[in-house]
C-alpha cells in the first residue's frame, strides 16, 4: 500500500531508480516485457540491471510500436519467476525511485504476490519523480519526456526499461539540485 506523508524528508543519496515495460495498463491481465534499474550511491551510478522477460501473452502491436520490444525478442527470455528473485536480491534494501512508480510498483506487487505469495519485498520507501514534478512545475505536463526535456536531461524518451531508469534518476538529481531552495515539506513521499 502507498501512503502519501508530507512530512520533512531528505531525498536518498543511495537509491535504485527503476522502470518496467508492459504488454498493457493492468498489472492483473498484462504482463511485464522489461525491468531496468541503475543502483545509486551517493548520487553516481554504480550497478545496472537490465533483463528482457517472457510475459507468457502476446505483446500488442501498439506496445511494439512505442517501445521495439515484441514477441521475438523475449520468445527466448526468461519469464517474471526467474527474473523476480534475482532482481529482489539485487535491489537489496534500497529506496525505489521511478517516474509514476504506482504503476511499476503495481506491476512488480502483483509478480511478487505470484512468485512469493505476498509483495513485500516492494513495500518499502518509494520516491515519485512526477508527484514531485507536479509540485515544482503544476501547470506543466510530467511525463518523462516532459521531465527530461524541461531539465535539459535529453531530447527524447527511448522507452525502454534501462534507458527510463537511467532518465528517472536524472530527473530526480536535477529535481534535488532544484529543491535545495524549496520548501520540502510540500513534496510528496511515498512509504
Amino acid at each position: 500500500m502507498v501512503v502519501r506523508s508530507h512530512a520533512m524528508f531528505q531525498l536518498p543519496h543511495d537509491y535504485v531508480a527503476l522502470d518496467i515495460e508492459t504488454t498493457g495498463f493492468s498489472p492483473r491481465s498484462a504482463g511485464i516485457t522489461e525491468v531496468g534499474a541503475v543502483k545509486i550511491h551517493d548520487g553516481k551510478i554504480t550497478d545496472t540491471f537490465s533483463q528482457l522477460i517472457n510475459p507468457n501473452c502476446s505483446i500488442p502491436a501498439n506496445v511494439t510500436r512505442l517501445t521495439g520490444i515484441d514477441n521475438d525478442l523475449v520468445c527466448d527470455q526468461p519469464g517474471i519467476d526467474i527474473v523476480l528473485p534475482d532482481f529482489v536480491d539485487w535491489i537489496d534494501d534500497y529506496p525505489i525511485i521511478g517516474h509514476n512508480v504506482r504503476f511499476d510498483l503495481s506491476f512488480l506487487c502483483e509478480a511478487a504476490r505470484h512468485v512469493y505469495g505476498h509483495a513485500h519485498h516492494f513495500e518499502r520507501p518509494s520516491i515519485d519523480t512526477m508527484a514531485i514534478d507536479k509540485r515544482l512545475f503544476p501547470a506543466k505536463r510530467h511525463r518523462l519526456v516532459d521531465l527530461i526535456m524541461r531539465y535539459g536531461i535529453a531530447d527524447n524518451e527511448q522507452h525502454r526499461a534501462l534507458s527510463d531508469a537511467t532518465q528517472t534518476y536524472q530527473c530526480l538529481e536535477w529535481q534535488r539540485r532544484y529543491i535545495k531552495v524549496a520548501d520540502s515539506t510540500k513534496l510528496p513521499f511515498h512509504i
